[in-house]
């Protein structure tokens, strides 16, 4: 269940009648008598962080929870201050919890709940400004024990576990081939680094290895002896699955290895027979296109050995197969990163000193700027978007080995060539284009990841005389972009730019209307065959777009039925 909504506590009310509010109370749902604004103000911090650090849940004041009747139990709230309850949860949690406060109308008591809507947590664990540490447990706040509130705070990046030092571990376990690995490495890519220059001991105090003379957790997983990582960090495991096909497996890897000997191994089978590159050509030259860019996975394996969570047993897996390449971490994202937003939002590092390590190292970037080079190492050859997928316990990446589009691959290369570089806001519109004859505003935001007013300023700029990628149809703000007809007939065929000029979004409306007169409902697959926007998935995104739209409260269209039998008829 999510965070219920108005209708769901409406329908557990009803069931007041029966059993009292107590009986109706669950992960999700607390009730509370209404006391008065301060005293349930503290009330409200307590639980908000309580279901903050679980899966969420709403809080509903002003229903006796013990009564059963619902005259006898719902009394409802009174002078209370929305504004002022948001705001007052937020300054007395740490950290601050941003939640939703409503009114829920009843007929019974002052005729009003005070309801809280609380997001599962990103950041945690929550307490209150005195200092209470709870978690929801079935229908109860519980306590969170020492070890599970030092677990939370790991798991949530509140408290470096890579700084920290490693139980047990000596100078005497750091293996001296890891070391020298580490200088070849920083040798190799930054040969004037002053770190190159110290004695071992204070290179490794540099990389944040060593702190106060004491082996850190990072040094731990980046030098250790195997047989030392082994015995203090059995967590930190890696799995490499090869697959022949679906059901055959290659090579099944399984290991606990210093952090850098796993970037080397998996650098040598991507740079081997394991990932055959096809040749383009390109006029003179040769474009030579691997099944999956050493870039992205060299950026997608760092990101998960880096973010992991180190307070999970579980393992960081690479499967790779003909198709795709999949990574998964052990722990979700963290302080709001989600996959809808990564490529924007500011880096966030759950074990701070060993991302350190690897910036000083220079293997990985401190701005953020890996996340964006997986994305543009596949598209700049026409491969499927990368997929990042995230759970409360897991992050995967998804790099798919679709094989490249040809015409795209050549096109930015000659734009290179002339000095007109193809950025990656503009190969992902690109993107979206190569599986819809146009886009819209809102549809080149998500796939940007942008605000609707910086996702126009790219297609304005792409549609410029400068760039001249796509051309304008219609008004700014409601304008809808196509590819220009010498990139139209480059990737799609020379056919491809008369059919898209043909199609116009502002008769969109009356050719379902004409279709409506003749057979008195739509789908959203009859829609696409109807505008021909084809069948990708991004299709069936843009159709339940325009049928959301059309059945807003001004538009001329209900929606009938649910799921895949869900049709659409024309409004009385």
């Amino acid at each position: 269940m999510t965070t219920p909504s108005d209708s769901d506590l409406h329908a557990l009310l009803d069931r007041l009648d029966m059993v009292p509010a107590d009986a109706l109370e669950s992960q999700w749902v607390e009730f509370k008598p209404w006391q008065g604004p301060k005293e349930d103000l503290r009330i409200a911090c307590e639980y908000a962080s309580c279901m903050a650090n679980a899966q969420g849940g709403a809080i509903v004041f002003g229903v006796h929870d013990k009564v059963i009747g619902r005259n006898a139990a719902i009394h409802g709230a009174r002078g209370f201050d929305a504004d002022l309850f948001r705001r007052g949860v937020y300054d007395a949690t740490r950290p601050g919890l941003s939640i939703e406060v409503s009114v829920l109308t009843v007929p019974e008591g002052t005729g009003q709940l005070l309801v809280l809507r609380v997001p599962e947590g990103t950041q945690k664990p929550y307490g209150t400004a005195a200092g209470l540490f709870k978690q929801r447990e079935g229908k109860n706040c519980m306590p969170l024990n020492p070890g599970s509130f030092a677990q939370a705070r790991v798991s949530s990046g509140a408290l470096d576990w890579s700084g920290a030092s490693a139980d047990g571990v000596s100078l005497e376990d750091l293996d001296r081939v890891q070391i020298e690995r580490a200088r070849n490495m920083l040798r190799a890519r930054d040969p004037s680094s002053g770190l190159l220059g110290l004695s071992d001991r204070e290179f490794l105090t540099g990389l944040e290895a060593v702190r106060d003379g004491r082996v850190t957790n990072a040094g731990l997983l980046l030098f250790a002896r195997k047989d030392v990582l082994a015995e203090k960090c059995p967590q930190a495991q890696f799995h490499y699955v090869l697959l022949k096909d679906e059901t055959t497996v290659a090579r099944n890897d399984v290991d606990r290895l210093p952090l850098l000997d796993i970037i080397e191994r998996l650098d040598s089978v991507f740079q081997g027979p394991l990932n055959p590159e096809e040749e383009i050509s390109l006029g003179l030259f040769k474009l030579r296109v691997p099944q999956f860019p050493l870039e992205a996975v060299r950026e997608g394996v760092l990101n998960a050995l880096t973010h992991r969570d180190y307070a999970d047993p579980g393992e960081v897996l690479v499967k790779h197969s003909p198709d795709e390449l999949v990574i998964t971490s052990p722990g979700g994202f963290i302080a709001g990163i989600t996959p809808e937003n990564i490529l924007r939002h500011e880096p966030r590092a759950r074990n701070r000193s060993l991302a350190n390590a690897f910036v000083k190292l220079r293997l990985v970037e401190s701005s953020g700027v890996g996340r964006k080079r997986i994305y543009r190492s596949a598209l700049i050859y026409g491969k499927r978007r990368p997929v990042y997928l995230a759970s409360p316990s897991a992050v995967t990446l998804r790099i798919f080995n679709s094989g490249a589009n040809t015409r795209l691959a050549r096109m930015v290369s000659e734009l290179d060539a002339n000095g007109a570089p193809v950025t990656l806001d503009h190969l992902l519109v690109l993107d979206a284009l190569l599986h819809a004859d146009y886009v819209d505003i809102d549809t080149a935001a998500g796939a940007l990841q942008l605000s609707r007013e910086d996702a126009r300023h790219v297609l304005e700029a792409m549609a410029s005389m400068t760039l001249g990628l796509l051309e304008r149809k219609g008004h700014t703000q409601t304008a809808t972009y196509h590819l220009a007809k010498g990139v139209a007939t480059a990737l799609k065929g020379k056919a491809a730019y008369t059919r898209t000029r043909g199609l116009n979004p502002v008769r969109f409306a009356e050719m379902v209307r004409e279709y409506l007169s003749d057979h008195q409902s739509i789908s959203n697959a009859e829609l696409r065959l109807l505008l021909g926007l084809g069948e990708a998935a991004s299709a069936k995104v843009e159709a339940s777009r325009l049928l959301r739209r059309w059945c807003a409260e001004d538009g001329f269209l209900n929606a009938v039925g649910a799921g895949k039998t869900r049709r659409y008829r024309a409004r009385a």
